[in-house]
């Protein structure tokens, strides 16, 4: 579980998708819907709960994939401590 979304948070957070990135999760106003990064969807089912898993081609043979469920709060902490380790300008407060 936790590979699967430090590896979502090292693909998906970087300077270009940061802002989108963050703006989605953080919102209230969206209460479904789907983000797509490079390698990772992130499927937002409620505004407090998310899943995320691996974008994969070819599923016409796979009997599962790993998924995981993220709390709100948990994802934002973990999309700033990547920001915050690749120095990115303009990071978000999560308590806003």
């Amino acid at each position: 579980m936790n590979e699967l979304i430090q590896q979502f948070i090292t693909d998906e957070v970087t300077a270009l998708t940061y802002s989108d990135l963050w703006n989605f999760v953080n919102s209230n106003s969206i209460c479904r819907g789907t983000f797509e990064g490079n390698n990772h969807i992130i499927m937002k089912i409620s505004s407090n709960q998310f899943i995320i898993y691996r974008i994969c081609l070819g599923m016409e043979n796979t009997k599962y994939q790993e998924a995981v469920l993220v709390a709100k709060t948990y994802l934002l902490k973990k999309i700033n401590s990547m920001a915050y380790q690749l120095h990115l300008e303009d990071i978000q407060n999560i308590l806003d």
